[in-house]
């Protein structure tokens, strides 16, 4: 192995001892920008798993995010065999022949293929994930116009709240100052009221304590009333039994005329009874407010000018005629009473 080593050319030495210490780096260029967009498309899926927000372009997002962790794993896979392979290479075949430079140069060109194929992949899901980058450009474009949108007719919406706010509070405080009013004029009109009220009360008490008094005097006018009609019934009966029996006596007297002149004693006798009584009358006439003036002459000018009136009346005939005209006079008044 020394003398092998030691045939080697220098140059194929200093290239072996390069190429296991350097690897080639050129497969992980790209890798962190689709890590970042990995994760932009990661927080966006989340977004809308968030607001339950069901898209036609969450499978796009899945088979997008997919592309790019297989594309990802892929080159650093490369990254890591592309070194050991060309140190493996260079411990392996320190002088190539043209059999062995032709081996490599098709492994180079598989290699190259494969490559080409990888970058033809990358170059298509670089377009599919420019043409979603676009499109998520453009909806955010759109959500923006939302945005702006919504927080213009949002301002307008607080400024439209704010003016009926300020509505509010004026009719409030018009509220609050028509109801002051409206409870003072009310409280006017309650003490107005009340005071009516109190006058109308106290003039309809005096009425009733002096209707109540009008009352008990007309009551008591009633009963004084029914008393002395009671009286008065009974003193009328007792004068008309009275008065009953002196229209007998009268009847008597009448039928009697014509008897001798001793019974004129008796006859005297008897007009004197008559008399007492007609006084007795005239008293309790007077007593319950009548006046028989005709009676009261009668009687008052009958004891003394006996004689007169029966010369006055051209009865000249003794006193049996003259007693007969007394009478007849008396007899009269008594059935007209």
């Amino acid at each position: 192995m020394s003398k092998f080593r030691d045939k080697r050319p220098p140059e194929l030495t200093t290239t072996s001892t390069k190429t296991q210490h350097c690897y080639n780096d050129a497969a992980l260029e790209g890798v962190a920008a689709n890590v970042k967009l990995l994760l932009k498309l990661i927080q966006d899926h989340k977004d809308a798993c968030k607001t339950q927000r069901n898209d036609g372009k969450r499978m796009l997002r899945v088979a997008g995010m997919m592309t790019i962790i297989d594309m990802v794993r892929t080159r650093i896979q490369k990254c890591q065999s592309f070194g050991t392979k060309q140190a493996e290479f260079a411990r392996s075949s320190p002088v190539q022949s043209p059999k062995d430079k032709r081996l490599s140069e098709s492994i180079m060109f598989d290699e190259k293929e494969g490559l080409k194929r990888e970058l033809g992949a990358t170059l298509a899901a670089r377009k599919s994930l420019e043409i979603m980058c676009s499109s998520l450009g453009k909806e955010k474009e759109i959500m923006t116009g939302e945005l702006t949108k919504k927080a213009h007719e949002l301002a307008e919406m607080e400024e439209h709240i704010n003016n009926l706010k300020a509505q509010n509070e004026t009719l409030l405080e018009k509220v609050h100052e028509c109801a002051e009013v409206h409870k003072d004029e009310e409280k006017e009109k309650e003490t107005q009221g009340t005071i009516e009220l109190q006058e109308h009360h106290k003039s309809l008490s005096k009425q009733l304590f002096k209707s109540l008094d009008e009352y008990r005097s007309m009551k008591r006018m009633l009963n004084d009333a029914c008393e002395e009609n009671i009286a008065m019934q009974s003193t009328m009966e007792e004068l008309g039994a009275k008065v009953g029996c002196s229209l007998e006596k009268i009847r008597n007297y009448k039928q009697h005329l014509t008897i001798e002149s001793d019974e004129i004693v008796d006859i005297e006798e008897g007009i004197s009874e008559l008399e007492h009584m007609l006084k007795c009358f005239e008293l309790n006439e007077k007593r319950n407010g009548k006046k028989g003036v005709n009676t009261q002459i009668l009687v008052e000018t009958w004891p003394e000018n006996r004689a007169f009136e029966a010369r006055r009346r051209g009865c000249a005939l003794g006193p049996k005629r003259a007693l007969w005209v007394f009478d007849a006079k008396a007899l009269d008044l008594l059935e007209e009473w």
